[in-house]
């Protein structure tokens, strides 16, 4: 207990001395960091400025580039749900076929023909018709065979289709599909019409331009979509051509789509239903599969409007906070001092834990003290008287323990001591109890084991421990212990008669020659 409260005065000093020394801090700091604020104002509103004006441009490059990457994945989807319907086509016209397939030649050769040279179909559908065993075409208006055998004309020709039927019929061999550029023209037009119906915050809009020439130069490329200047549609590009401040930005462009794939662009150009020409921040993104450059703007000069206006805002909040620092300083002192309390409670349960374990552990081998053991043992007696319900208890000591020591010296004893330890723990579960009794005699408490498992729960044990391996002085120290194990009786008068009955099978371990346990009922 000296020892405790010596630690503990010296806790408590150290807790006081942080008190003050938080307390000081925590003034000091609070007028350190006004002072700051009212030096620093200005110059943190500069900074503001800069910052926001920052977050800002990133915020519209983010917007920008995402709102164009949504717009090429819509085009990616459209053309893979237009594909998807043809192909549905492409099966119903191939059941419809199957039911007339039986029919004459002559006559199924009309049927096809007349089908397909429908008003509907004939610019939807291609299609081709030869017999099967000669190879004669038949029937081919768009000239798709292009003179070409049937089997050689199929590899070539079903890389510009996105939905097509190979299929025999009677004598036949038909051929039908639809062309990529069919569909692609339609989903064009979709596109186009969508992004003349989009509406995007701050006027911004998509346009699209077509490269026909990535060389750049004059006509490089055609104005495709553009919901600005819908009148200029059609037209052709030159990378030549120039803003008012002179910057060449469709030639900026156009480099950046070869280098990377896409690009970032400042130039100056009209605002939508407008005659006011304003600085203008682009994200561009080449559709390789259209030649497309999709691309998005949006003009810079709302920005500094909103930086004032957020500026003003943030200047007033600042006279505020400045007010609230005052309060917070005794809100802080107050908190400080609840801390410090909690900080002494801390410190005050830390130290009465670790002398508990000090006093309920054995320094040596880790394995818990005989106070413990006794208090637990005590505790498990009750139980007993309760319930009925006994532990196992292991008595054990290592065998000719004093010759080790004699021989080899108390470093090797300490480590057989402690090596013996942890074998037994490595062979128990982690619910059991192991407590050094005294010198090399230990006690092992096993809830839940009876007198039937008991010996082998010692048989385990006892191989751990043979195991371990010693060579001191050139020489192998073999380590054995001899084990008793008993349990409570209802004639006990405590848990001292088990532990009495527990050392008497110790003792008929060690005179039938050690290193093997007994049970003592």
């Amino acid at each position: 207990m000296l020892g405790y409260s010596i630690k503990g005065g010296n806790d408590y000093n150290m807790v006081k001395r942080y008190r003050t020394l938080s307390v000081l801090l925590v003034i000091i700091t609070c007028l350190l960091v006004g002072s700051f604020y009212l030096y620093s104002t200005d110059k943190i509103g500069k900074i503001y400025i800069q910052n926001t004006q920052k977050s800002i441009y990133n915020l519209k490059k983010d917007f920008l580039k995402d709102t164009v990457n949504n717009q090429i994945a819509r085009i990616d989807e459209i053309r893979a749900d237009k594909t998807k319907i043809y192909q549905a086509q492409v099966q119903q016209i191939e059941l419809m076929l199957q039911t007339i397939e039986n029919m004459q030649p002559n006559e199924f050769m009309q049927m096809y023909r007349k089908y397909f040279e429908q008003e509907n179909n004939r610019a939807v559908w291609s299609a081709a018709l030869w017999e099967t065993e000669t190879g004669r075409v038949v029937y081919d208006p768009q000239n798709i065979l292009a003179g070409t055998s049937p089997a050689e004309a199929a590899e070539l020709i079903l890389a510009d289709f996105s939905a097509y039927r190979f299929s025999p019929y009677g004598k036949y061999q038909a051929f039908f599909g639809v062309k990529k550029s069919y569909v692609d023209a339609q989903v064009k037009k979709m596109i186009a019409d969508e992004i003349h119906n989009s509406k995007f915050a701050e006027e911004s809009y998509i346009w699209v331009n077509e490269v026909v020439n990535y060389e750049g130069g004059r006509n490089y490329a055609i104005r495709r979509i553009h919901p600005n200047l819908p009148e200029t549609e059609g037209m052709k590009l030159s990378t030549d051509m120039t803003d008012i401040k002179g910057n060449r930005a469709y030639r900026t462009e156009l480099e950046g789509i070869k280098k990377f794939g896409e690009c970032f662009n400042t130039y100056y150009f009209k605002k939508m239903n407008s005659d006011v020409i304003s600085e203008k921040l682009t994200y561009a993104k080449l559709y390789k599969d259209y030649d497309w450059i999709v691309a998005m703007g949006i003009h810079l000069d709302d920005m500094n409007g909103y930086i004032n206006k957020t500026n003003e805002e943030s200047r007033k909040l600042a006279v505020d906070l400045v007010k609230i620092l005052i309060l917070q300083l005794f809100i802080i002192l107050g908190v400080s001092f609840g801390l410090m309390a909690l900080l002494e409670r801390g410190l005050f349960r830390k130290s009465k834990k670790k002398l508990e374990e000090e006093i309920n552990l054995d320094l040596l081998t880790k394995a818990f003290s005989r106070r413990a053991g006794d208090r637990d043992l005590h505790r498990r007696w009750d139980y007993y008287n309760e319930t009925g319900i006994s532990p196992a208890i292991v008595y054990f000591d290592i065998d000719n323990f004093k010759n080790i020591n004699d021989k080899y010296g108390h470093d090797v004893g300490d480590a057989v001591l402690i090596n013996t330890v942890q074998a037994v723990k490595g062979a128990v579960r982690t619910s059991d109890k192991l407590y050094r009794w005294g010198g090399d005699e230990f006690v092992l408490v096993c809830d839940g084991i009876n007198s039937e498992n008991a010996m082998g729960l010692c048989d385990k044990i006892l191989r751990e421990v043979n195991a371990l391996d010693y060579q001191a002085q050139g020489e192998h120290v073999a380590t054995t212990i001899s084990i008793g194990v008993a349990f409570f009786q209802e004639s006990d008068r405590d848990y001292t008669d088990a532990l009495k009955r527990a050392d008497t099978a110790v003792y008929r371990s060690k005179s039938n020659g050690r290193n093997q346990a007994n049970i003592e009922i």
